[in-house]
């Protein structure tokens, strides 16, 4: 959205400090050396915009050898507003950790462990979030939206919640979030990671398309959409893929 303003803060983390009971979370950090607040302040679609534009500097520092770790922050905004002196009009969705991935075998072993508990490494087939013309036909995704839907499955989303849907009708693809997920808990705030989450999954889209030399780019669909495709009410329409 270009309306829309980011603004990054880099932070060096402080000797002793413990940066998950300090943010919030779960997990342990093994020697954590750097993280980065990145707000975003705007009108439109900004925790959409936030994760977007988030994951693509994640995965940017993986591509040079950079580990990364989102700690969420949403259910806590107005005090990490408070503690980094943030304009009050800013959204902040997660922080990211990056440093050299822990490789000593405690370290290693320790965040093996974590991803199994949180279910990290457990994503739905493709055939769970994909669907052809409408939502009663879940399928496989063409050869040409598989690597794209791929892409999309490997998405990271806070508690590993995958909030992510698409639909492929009328020759383009849609992309929907469940509105409710048991998994985020009960906290209406903690409910937004769906947007912050399906922003990350359209990050991954994008950067797959780019990786692979296709056309196309998302377009946000706005709340008074008209002529949507058929969806159940569970669904919230977020953006469809156009070239």
């Amino acid at each position: 959205m270009p309306d829309n303003r980011l603004q990054v803060l880099m932070k060096d983390v402080l000797p002793g400090e413990d940066l998950v009971a300090t943010l919030g979370g779960y997990g342990r950090m093994v020697n954590p050396p750097h993280y980065l607040v990145p707000y975003i302040v705007g009108e439109k679609h900004l925790l959409e915009d936030l994760g977007y534009r988030v994951e693509q500097i994640a995965v940017r520092l993986m591509a040079l050898g950079v580990g990364t770790c989102y700690i969420g922050s949403l259910g806590r905004e107005a005090a990490v507003r408070t503690r980094f002196g943030l304009p009050a009009e800013a959204r902040i969705g997660a922080f990211l950790i990056f440093g050299q991935p822990s490789v000593a075998p405690g370290g290693g072993l320790f965040n093996t462990l974590i991803r199994i508990a949180a279910g990290a490494a457990n994503k739905m087939p493709a055939k769970h979030i994909f669907f052809w013309d409408r939502f009663d036909a879940p399928a496989e995704p063409p050869a040409k939206l598989a690597p794209l839907i791929e892409a999309a499955r490997n998405a990271p989303s806070a508690v590993n919640a995958q909030p992510w849907r698409f639909l492929w009708h009328d020759e383009r693809l849609y992309l929907f979030v469940k509105r409710n997920n048991l998994r985020y808990g009960s906290s209406g705030a903690m409910a937004h990671y769906r947007l912050y989450d399906g922003g990350i999954c359209m990050a991954n889209v994008a950067l797959a398309l780019e990786a692979l030399g296709m056309e196309g780019h998302w377009q946000m669909l706005a709340r008074n959409e008209a002529h949507l495709p058929d969806h159940p009410a569970s669904l919230q329409p977020m953006a469809r893929l156009v070239s």
